[in-house]
């Protein structure tokens, strides 16, 4: 955290009163559903109706595990954050709710049984409305701006963002939490597009395929503990059927048919899931992973097929060891958990982040 940054910011807030939220706990992200989940809704929230490449699949395809002289996914990348609702900034006649994000994103390599971190990178961000909203005056918006740019030019870790007014779906609060979240999604890309690998050495970043810049990263999947529920799947039957029933098809080290949108944007993303794990009892979509590639073409060839089984072998074989008792250990490969314990450890506690709203406070009144 650097206070001096944090000092500054307080003193462009001197025309008003920052009335600081009296709780530490809980983070906002706390607070939220599953993020990853929402975002995967999003993805089929106009258009859920899939169709399967590999109509002669209608079940599960066996995965065939083999012993690998080297590892084809090789590096793993992750991002989070962590949010703190400072409080209420009131000017006049206008008034704001404060948030600021620590947003870190971190990349682990993986050799074949090793795993050692390779980078981690972090940030702080204040997030304030855009003067276009209505809710912040021209004056402070100004300073605020101003001093963004200068932290910006001096590769500060703090920085300042604004949302616009058209970014405000509903709630302000709720929809700086959303403008934080993009931003964390553009530091991983900036992250993976930075990283320097061979042609055949694969990427794989947790969670959906979220944004169009994802697309253009090579040789790079994302997979998903989390996912929406809504695809319906044409697998070929003549009447689609809704995901849940159809993973019940699926058994443990077994990959789905390959899918894609029926009207898909998003270049050439399809998706397909894997059964990392099926205990007695447990739901269809639990102990299932999603898998989003760029196929870069129409249609399946033969070779794709055969990338798409290897890219599902290496991510069954990664399942153990288990994070048995966490609550996503059904879901959830060693080297992406490795990546969260290791920008878990790195971020700032809650007591300090508990404490930003003082800071500012007091130099709103220096």
């Amino acid at each position: 955290m650097g206070y001096e940054e944090i000092t500054k910011i307080g003193s462009c807030l001197r025309n008003g009163e920052l009335v600081v939220s009296p709780f530490e706990d809980p983070l906002e992200e706390q607070r939220m559903w599953d993020p990853d989940l929402g975002d995967d809704d999003l993805n089929f929230a106009l258009d859920n109706l899939c169709v399967s490449l590999e109509p002669e699949l209608r079940e599960g395809r066996n995965i065939e595990v083999k012993r690998l002289e080297k590892s084809s996914l090789v590096y793993f990348l992750d991002g989070s954050l962590r949010t703190k609702y400072v409080g209420e900034y009131s000017e006049g006649r206008l008034s704001c709710p404060l948030i600021v994000s620590e947003i870190g994103v971190t990349v682990v390599k993986r050799e074949l049984r090793n795993v050692r971190p390779l980078t981690l990178k972090k940030r702080q961000y204040f997030i304030f409305p855009h003067k276009d909203s209505g809710l912040l005056s021209d004056t402070t918006y100004d300073r605020l701006h101003n001093l963004g740019e200068e932290l910006e030019r001096n590769s500060s870790r703090t920085r300042v963002e604004f949302l616009q007014k058209t970014d405000i779906k509903g709630d302000v609060k709720y929809s700086m939490l959303g403008k934080v979240r993009s931003i964390m999604h553009d530091f991983e890309h900036d992250v993976g597009s930075s990283l320097e690998r061979l042609s055949t050495e694969w990427l794989v970043m947790d969670g959906a395929i979220r944004k169009h810049e994802f697309m253009q990263l090579p040789n790079t999947i994302g997979l998903a503990k989390s996912f929406s529920r809504k695809p319906v799947l044409d697998v070929g039957r003549g009447k689609p059927i809704m995901l849940p029933l159809y993973l019940r098809g699926v058994k443990e080290g077994q990959r789905s048919a390959v899918f894609r949108k029926q009207q898909e944007t998003t270049e050439q993303l399809v998706f397909w899931y894997v059964r990392l794990r099926s205990l007695p009892q447990i739901e269809p979509l639990e102990g299932v992973v999603k898998i989003d590639y760029n196929l870069r073409k129409d249609n399946l060839e033969r070779e794709d097929i055969d990338r798409i089984d290897e890219i599902s072998a290496e991510i069954y074989s990664l399942r153990n060891p288990a994070i048995y008792p966490h609550r996503k250990w059904l879901s959830t490969i060693y080297p992406i958990k490795f990546a969260e314990e290791c920008l878990s450890s790195s971020f700032t506690s809650k007591e300090i982040l508990g404490r930003i709203g003082g800071w500012l406070r007091h130099a709103t009144r220096s």
